[in-house]
């Protein structure tokens, strides 16, 4: 699943705003997924990354606004419509395996 320029743009805008709405840092984030600042930067900016990683951010991002009670916000892109074409064409990691469990 390849994204074009405006369909990235509007990813990385979608998860930021998930990342504000959690009140998570960029390095909570990354330390939750076991990643340093740059790859969870890059995930977060849809910028030359896995993406295996940008799928794993948006539901660790789900998760984790969830879990205070709020409402994530809609994903354009990344719906769980086109969850079942990307776990068919590169596989997707598991929030739970990724955290073990730890996850709010």
């Amino acid at each position: 699943m390849s994204l074009n320029r405006s369909e990235q743009a509007q990813t990385r805008d979608e998860l930021h705003a998930n990342l504000r709405l959690s009140r998570f840092t960029l390095e909570e984030v990354g330390r939750a997924l076991g990643w340093d600042t740059i790859q969870t930067t890059s995930a977060l900016d849809v910028a030359g990354t896995d993406p295996r990683d940008v799928w794993l951010v948006r539901d660790y991002l789900d998760r984790v606004v969830a879990a205070a009670g709020l409402i994530p916000l809609p994903y354009s892109t990344l719906t769980e419509h086109a969850r079942s074409n990307a776990e068919a064409w590169f596989g997707l990691y598991d929030v739970d395996t990724i955290t073990k469990g730890t996850t709010p």
